[in-house]
């Protein structure tokens, strides 16, 4: 039996999840991009004065520097829901399974076995329109 509150407790695990993965993959990029920066560097350093194509360095550090900005910048603005999204997933776990161990011990003493959808279908109330997908 699924109650609405496993459906929102799998939404929040998911979006926590996805926002994680997400400012991972930023910072994997961020990595590679900064590598990319530090080459270059040293292509620079390597180079001789004479043959030094300042134009060309130029543009390709403007262009590293330019996605780099980008990334940071997205990874700014994500920072909020990862620390607290990870906050507040901590609180709604702990929150989370003492109801259900408290709903668990009550319908177990009380013999309850209908559902919400059950007690909807009984009273005529339109039945509720949460989707399972996150």
């Amino acid at each position: 039996m699924e109650f609405l509150s496993d459906i929102y407790h799998k939404r929040i695990v998911d979006t926590h999840t996805e926002v994680r993965e997400t400012y991972n993959k930023l910072g994997m990029m961020l990595s590679v991009l900064d590598t990319r920066l530090s080459e270059i560097y040293h292509s620079i350093e390597k180079t001789d004065d004479r043959e030094l194509d300042a134009i060309a360095y130029t543009s390709q550090l403007k262009s590293v520097l330019t996605r780099r900005r980008v990334v940071k910048d997205e990874m700014a603005r994500l920072k909020p829901f990862a620390s607290m999204a990870k906050q507040a997933l901590n609180e709604i776990e702990v929150r989370y399974e003492g109801a259900m161990k408290k709903s668990f011990e009550i319908r177990q003493q009380l013999n309850v076995t209908m559902t919400l959808d059950d007690v909807m279908t009984e009273m005529g109330v339109e039945p509720l329109k949460v989707s399972t997908r996150s």
